[in-house]
């Protein structure tokens, strides 16, 4: 199990993610909203939008996106905790530990590649991301 920094920016992601590969170095890879199977039905604007980014070099691993979340980007949402676990096995107890007193924002579902991915926060109003694979 690793725990790594997700950003989320308000459509600017693909530029603050360059940005950082240039202080950095490192390789960065950009996925975007239109290439997911239903990409080619959303509006062109939206296509553009970044699903997933992540720049990973020798120093850093950084991931982050332009989806931000139903109320909106605002300052303080726009830093999460990426756990990323290769056995879902670990998530389950980890996962209900976390959200205890604290609100699931999405329960456990398929990935957007193989895998499985949830989101909550937690009492504390930390925001947590799970990524098995």
């Amino acid at each position: 199990m690793a725990v790594y920094p997700y950003l989320t920016f308000n459509g600017n992601c693909g530029e603050a993610m360059q940005f950082y590969q240039a202080c950095f170095g490192g390789v960065l890879q950009l996925r975007y909203l239109g290439e997911s199977p239903q990409g080619s039905t959303m509006p062109l604007a939206m296509q553009q939008l970044i699903v997933q980014a992540s720049l990973i070099s020798e120093h850093i691993r950084l991931f982050a996106s332009d989806l931000g979340h139903e109320e909106g980007h605002y300052a303080g949402n726009s830093i999460s905790l990426l756990i990323g676990m290769s056995r879902s096995e670990m998530l389950g107890e980890i996962f209900n530990k976390l959200a205890f007193e604290g609100e699931v924002t999405a329960p456990l579902s398929p990935g957007l590649k193989k895998g499985q991915w949830a989101t909550l926060t937690d009492r504390y109003a930390v925001q947590w991301i799970f990524e098995v694979q």
